[in-house]
């Protein structure tokens, strides 16, 4: 059996688009450890971009997921991409959406297989399998399913010929009917292989930033935060990854690709992973090679000692979900941290060396004039320790809680969700005010939900984010990777951010690539 697993991301929009991706790399190693052939076409690297033309870029980042008149260069690429495919004659594909520019030619691209293959097999994987999951059915009815979580269990028994209704973690259609399998999110890393980065293997490699993900645990998540779909993918049972494996994969990518700069992947890190992580690098023959780390952290696990250990073993940036400052908005979104023990997790890391970037969700559901103020009060106090915030409107998906009862959050869905949500195009890239509406809508600033429009939404965003950059004096959207990057190239990471940005922004891949091979130089 032939195997590709297929990422067509359109335009890059972040650093981090241009990363290795480790579910991929896995995969691949799952894949050949059954006996197949398995090839990886990451279509999200500078050696790909540069073959598109400007006009393409423009196209795939105004595109929505319904429009018809697209350009002859846009079906042209599409045609091409799918004489290829053919051409290999794969018998399984793992189409990898996100929800963004590429959701659209990947999804048209799938549907074009099938149609000139129909003994082909396509399942969904990634960022919009985990969100949207039986919501792309309705949007992409020719796909045998859709795979959320890591799901490496499901990959092998795919490779292995069992039947679907045995797998974890899939959702496919019998007839009309839209079916799930159990969850599983144990990974079963005994098991597990090392990923695969090689050149024959992982296309595109050559044109991807040399930051390699590595992961601590299944990445499941404990908690119950009403806004995220986290636990409905990947559990909330969490496993570690023992440490003896972390190491090697750490060892093997050092040894076999170089690598030298790290993202830790785990959004909700177990409980002391990060410190016996750190603990187990200084103990061993990895200490002292100049290894760069960034990842997530928790404020509800750390403490001072912690962070001296995580500094001296080169984790140089963390990200905080912080949210938001206040004390009602914390009650509803249930994810309260007492303040005092925010700031001091945050003036302990800072002082530790490690740069601190600070996530908010602005405004939430329910949001009002006084819970701003609180986190704008707030967000003042803990600046001298935070590098960078990022700060994202709220956003309701499947699968949680908000989605489920929003009525009790001040939510109004609208009517069209379910057929909206799937291809609405995130375009984080731009300002909020060229933003498609929302499919949804919720109580702000004292109005109730049927009264806020989404230029209300967006008013109320941006005047936000004005604030923290003039009166509170937090530049706003430097990312952790970002910071690593700029360490290994000893630049000045704010600047070197807002090189980042005006390259994204202007699709200038040639700046990038030169960027690329100053890093490997």
């Amino acid at each position: 059996m032939k195997v590709l697993i297929y990422n067509f991301l359109g335009r890059a929009n972040d650093f981090s688009d241009l990363l290795p991706n480790e579910r991929f790399a896995t995969m691949a190693g799952v894949i050949k450890d059954t006996g197949h052939d398995v090839q990886v076409w990451d279509r999200a690297n500078l050696r790909d971009l540069l073959t598109y033309s400007k006009d393409f870029f423009q196209e795939v980042e105004r595109l929505e997921f319904y429009d018809k008149d697209v350009s002859d260069e846009y079906k042209v690429r599409q045609e091409e991409e799918l004489s290829k495919i053919l051409s290999e004659g794969f018998d399984l594909i793992f189409l990898n959406l996100w929800r963004g520019p590429g959701f659209k030619f990947s999804v048209e691209l799938g549907e074009k297989i099938k149609e000139k293959d129909p003994e082909v097999r396509i399942f969904a994987i990634g960022q919009g399998a985990d969100r949207l999951r039986d919501l792309l059915l309705k949007v992409a009815p020719y796909l045998d399913g859709v795979m959320y979580g890591l799901n490496y269990a499901g990959v092998k028994g795919l490779c292995q010929f069992r039947p679907i209704e045995e797998l974890p973690n899939v959702i496919y259609k019998k007839g009309e009917e839209i079916c799930h399998t159990y969850q599983d999110s144990t990974v079963g890393f005994e098991d597990l292989p090392l990923p695969i980065y090689d050149a024959d293997v992982y296309m595109g490699m050559e044109g991807k930033f040399p930051i390699f993900p590595i992961s601590l645990s299944n990445e499941a998540c404990p908690f119950a935060c009403p806004f995220c779909m986290r636990p409905a993918s990947y559990g909330t049972n969490v496993v570690k990854k023992p440490l003896e494996k972390v190491l090697r994969e750490l060892r093997f990518l050092v040894d076999n690709y170089g690598a030298k700069m790290f993202r830790i992947t785990d959004s909700t890190p177990p409980y002391q992973a990060l410190t016996e992580f750190s603990k187990a690098i200084l103990d061993s023959d990895l200490a002292g090679k100049g290894l760069l780390f960034s990842g997530f952290s928790r404020l509800d696990v750390s403490g001072g000692d912690d962070f001296e250990i995580l500094s001296k073993a080169g984790i140089k940036a963390l990200f905080f979900g912080i949210e938001t400052l206040d004390e009602n908005n914390q009650k509803r979104i249930r994810k309260v941290y007492p303040f005092d023990i925010i700031k001091k997790r945050l003036q302990e890391s800072w002082e530790a060396g490690i740069f601190n970037i600070g996530s908010f969700i602005f405004p939430l559901p329910g949001e009002t004039k006084e819970s701003m103020e609180n986190t704008l009060l707030r967000m003042k106090e803990i600046a001298p320790y935070l590098g960078s915030v990022l700060i994202q409107p709220a956003g309701v998906y499947p699968e949680t809680d908000w989605y489920w009862h929003p009525e009790e959050y001040g939510i109004k869905i609208f009517s069209n969700y379910d057929l909206e949500a799937p291809v609405y195009p995130v375009k984080y890239i731009l300002p909020m005010r060229y933003w498609k509406p929302f499919p949804f809508t919720y109580d702000l600033m004292g109005k109730p939900a049927e009264d806020v429009s989404f230029q209300d939404i967006v008013q109320v965003f941006e005047d936000f984010c004005a604030r923290v950059v003039k009166e509170i004096g937090l530049p706003i959207g430097i990312q952790d990777y970002d910071y690593v990057a700029s360490t290994y190239l000893k630049r000045n990471h704010a600047e070197f951010t807002k090189l980042l940005i005006s390259m994204f922004v202007n699709a200038d891949y040639e700046g990038l690539l030169k960027l690329l091979q100053e890093v490997r130089s």
